[in-house]
């Protein structure tokens, strides 16, 4: 993974660790800073996946999971100058939001071609 070597130790994070999501309520400007709204998860998730989010900023990130009732549910934090590698299922609405900008950096559904993709990176 290009310029991982210049982060601190990878962090690793799974589903399994803990089934207690808690709701997050989304600032209101914030949807209208995602390119193409807030994509939601499908109704049906499927396999576990492994994703690697690289977060070369000075600030903490949280990821979100956006469920198919419009729901959102805090998923993990993302923490600054650091490589997560992460076990989400396809299907899984996820956006990683900058708390302090109050701004949408990633929005999509997990698919098997995303997760075998290169980092999704946050500068």
């Amino acid at each position: 993974m290009a310029g991982c070597n210049t982060l601190s130790t990878m962090n690793t994070v799974t589903l399994r660790n803990t089934n207690h999501f808690p709701h997050y309520e989304l600032p209101v400007g914030l949807i209208d800073t995602c390119s193409s709204g807030l994509i939601r998860s499908d109704k049906r998730t499927g396999d576990e996946v492994m994703t690697v989010w690289e977060n070369t900023s000075n600030e903490e990130l949280a990821m979100l999971w956006l469920w198919h009732n419009a729901e959102a549910r805090e998923i993990y934090r993302l923490a600054p100058n650091r490589a997560t590698k992460a076990s989400l299922l396809t299907g899984m609405g996820i956006a990683v939001i900058s708390e302090a900008q109050e701004r949408c950096l990633s929005n999509q559904v997990i698919t098997d071609q995303s997760a075998s993709e290169t980092a999704v990176r946050f500068e």
